[in-house]
């Protein structure tokens, strides 16, 4: 299976979150390349297997925004990108879209297994290949429906083949407010994620086929 993996938090190697991922599913059969916010310029030359989004310059008009990409953890990232102008958000969103779609031009994955529901997750969908979202409490704190994440995160819980809570009270919230009381699976991204992350992404497959 070809898989592009998008995280929403740093995805710069060897450290990160993302890579340990990526070598598990590589271990387990996958070909897999990740997808995320990176602080190698756009540029310079990407290390295999990464197509980093470089926001550096775009999020240095907002202090906050800034802080949460030098960060680097996805919550709070997407905390910070609630909060900032339409304009910004847009910026930020068109970036991503144009290295989300050169990595899945370049390497044309089976499906796309995204790592929180934001706006990383909604431009996932816009490619056309399946997609699976692991959501966490995190995602939905930021989903507030007075700010402008809220439809990114609602476009990409109505549109994904396959959805994934991080834990109980996440899948009761996703539940009750963002899935109709449809039931999703739930499961941790820990170091035996690995092979749910291959069922999620063949039961996407699937779902899209039907």
């Amino acid at each position: 299976m070809r898989l592009v993996v998008i995280d929403h938090g740093c995805c710069d190697p060897p450290a990160t979150r993302v890579h340990a991922l990526i070598s598990a599913l590589r271990e387990a059969g996958a070909e897999v390349v990740a997808c995320g916010p990176s602080s190698i310029p756009g540029l310079a030359e990407q290390p295999p297997g990464l197509r980093g989004v470089h926001l550096h310059d775009i999020a240095a008009a907002n202090r906050r925004f800034l802080a949460a990409v030098r960060d680097g953890r996805p919550e709070v990232l997407l905390a910070a990108l609630a909060r900032v102008s339409p304009g910004l958000l847009g910026l930020a969103r068109e970036a991503a879209r144009q290295t989300i779609a050169e990595a899945v031009d370049a390497f044309d994955p089976d499906a796309i297994f995204v790592l929180h529901a934001g706006i990383l997750a909604e431009l996932a969908i816009e490619t056309g290949v399946p997609v699976a979202v692991h959501v966490s409490a995190a995602d939905l704190d930021a989903a507030d429906p007075r700010e402008p994440l809220s439809d990114l995160v609602a476009a990409a819980l109505g549109s994904a083949e396959s959805i994934i809570a991080a834990d109980s009270e996440t899948a009761r919230r996703l539940q009750a407010e963002w899935l109709d009381g449809d039931v999703c699976d739930t499961w941790p991204i820990d170091s035996t994620a690995a092979p749910r992350i291959l069922a999620a992404c063949r039961a996407a497959i699937a779902r899209r086929a039907m």
